[in-house]
């Protein structure tokens, strides 16, 4: 059996209920059982947010992550306070400009996302270029699935967040 816990962590603005969304959507439509769950800080803006996602492929019994396999940040927060939570083999996507993580051990994948986003033009984007780059490392989505949930979720958008999705996937070189 099939099963991964993931959480994404950041900040109100950077698009981590999306990027979570994205990522249980992708699943779906690859024909796997998903559950989200979301939470915010009391704050109106500026605050933290994060999005656990259960993928399976049978019938997710819990909706709660008892542990992370992804983890999935764009603040020093994220990483500082779900690391103890990493199950032994977990992999942190993060971005290098953002989150400091010298002083931990273990598999991270580092992509200067925001810096990607901003050459591009659009500082909004960030949350793709780090979704392109955990489909790619991880698999657990496929490509596919990806760029079609971005394409309903943003029609009008639809080409530069899939050109950031897939710079990420790529590996993050312009």
């Amino acid at each position: 059996m099939m099963k991964k816990e993931i959480r994404v962590y950041g900040y109100g603005g950077q698009g981590i209920i999306t990027l979570g969304h994205l990522i249980g959507e992708g699943a779906v439509e690859d024909k796997k059982e998903v559950i989200m769950t979301e939470e915010y800080s009391p704050y109106i803006t500026g605050g933290w947010s994060r999005a656990d996602i259960i993928i399976s492929d049978e019938p997710i019994d819990y909706p709660l992550i008892s542990g992370i396999d992804y983890l999935i940040t764009l603040s020093q927060e994220g990483l500082d306070v779900n690391y103890d939570q990493l199950k032994k083999g977990g992999m942190v996507f993060l971005d290098s400009d953002l989150v400091d993580y010298s002083n931990y051990s273990g598999n991270f994948v580092p992509i200067r996302a925001k810096r990607i986003s901003e050459k591009l033009g659009n500082p909004r984007t960030m949350n793709m270029v780090i979704l392109g780059s955990f489909v790619s490392k991880t698999g657990l989505i496929s490509r596919e699935a990806a760029i079609n949930a971005i394409r309903k979720r943003f029609p009008r958008y639809a080409e530069e967040n899939v050109k950031a999705f897939q710079i990420g996937y790529e590996g993050g070189e312009l």
